[in-house]
């Protein structure tokens, strides 16, 4: 068998996708399996041992527009491939489903288009947590029984990554960093810089440790409001322990620093999924949305820190501005609810 699994959605979505690459080839030993991931997807899991391939998904270049989209159904369709399967529900994907004209194809209904992509549709477990939904997509599908196979997120670490990392924490003189990361590519999962500060303040006091703001390197400018908020509020041995490296790690690298870590707090985030993968313990701050929408950490080293609010949750990715405009559901997160998360998993 030669099948394809499209999952063009953002990076953590890519990440919590590697069980089901695994269990597909678990059931089928000898199958040929190919992935359609984002560039940023495609670097991060190059190389993984379920996949015999990876095909990066460009739509800002290559494969741009309906041009982009029947280019890279031609690219499918070359292949020849026996099966499609599509987690990912956007409108974009389904194009390339339907172009591909793969003979059996795999979607869910409520996906864009999906009369017209697909000649199998099936149920989104929308109650499920987003690992275990993509497994009981797998087992509804070619895969009978994998709803039942391990959840446990797949990540590779090579020689360069371990040396990227340990040269990072060597430089900044962190043997065993804590690690913060306040931003998020939807302004509205950001907790408030200012949280982030008085978080990380309690930190250093608490653990007598370094503490990290991490993240891309588009990411720089949220971390540096954390940073004025330290150095307009806090001492400067706080100040001095607290050190920015958004962007000074590559994806994988950045798994590595993960792993040595000795915890993170994140927003509701990629960075949240990349702890899960490492084993790490996490604390996910979620504010527009809920744990319930399946993207919420399953591990046991993992806790969660958000407010009940009646307005939650205001979307299924969050947005640019609070739909009601008081954003309460940051605002009014406290550093002290969020550090009692981190001393249940760190006491």
């Amino acid at each position: 068998m030669k099948a394809v699994i499209i999952q063009t959605a953002f990076l953590g979505d890519a990440i919590l996708t590697t069980p089901m690459f695994a269990a597909f080839k678990r059931f089928f030993k000898d199958a040929e399996l190919t992935a359609v991931l984002r560039p940023d997807g495609a670097q991060l899991l190059a190389g993984l041992p379920s996949l015999n391939e990876i095909i990066p998904y460009d739509k800002k270049k290559k494969h741009r527009g309906i041009s982009g989209i029947r280019r890279l159904a031609s690219e499918l369709r070359d292949r020849q491939f026996d099966v499609l399967l599509s987690p990912h529900g956007s409108h974009r994907t389904s194009f390339v489903s339907m172009f591909s004209k793969i003979p059996e194809r795999y979607g869910f209904k409520d996906a864009g288009f999906a009369r017209l992509a697909y000649n199998h549709r099936l149920e989104r477990r929308g109650e499920l947590p987003e690992i275990k939904r993509l497994l009981h997509f797998l087992s509804d599908s070619v895969c009978p029984g994998a709803s039942d196979f391990s959840t446990q997120l797949s990540l590779i670490e090579d020689a360069a990554s371990l040396q990227e990392a340990d040269a990072l924490l060597r430089k900044h003189e962190a043997l065993r960093p804590i690690l913060l990361a306040p931003s998020s590519i939807w302004p509205t999962k950001r907790w408030t810089p200012y949280g982030f500060a008085e978080l990380a303040a309690k930190l250093v006091r608490k653990y007598k440790t370094k503490v990290l703001l991490v993240g891309a390197p588009g990411d720089r400018p949220v971390c540096d409001s954390v940073q004025s908020f330290l150095k307009e509020f806090q001492p400067h041995f706080i100040q001095e322990k607290v050190v920015t490296i958004a962007g000074d790690t590559s994806l994988r690298g950045f798994y590595s620093l993960v792993k040595k870590a000795r915890i993170l707090i994140s927003n509701d985030s990629a960075p949240v999924h990349y702890a899960c993968a490492a084993g790490t313990p996490v604390v996910a701050i979620f504010g527009p949305t809920v744990p319930a929408l399946g993207y919420a950490p399953i591990t046991k080293n993992s806790r969660i820190a958000e407010l009940d609010l009646a307005c939650r949750p205001c979307g299924t990715h969050g947005g640019l501005v609070c739909p009601l405009g008081h954003f309460r559901c940051m605002k009014e997160l406290s550093a002290d609810s969020i550090m009692e998360q981190v001393q249940a998993l760190l006491p």
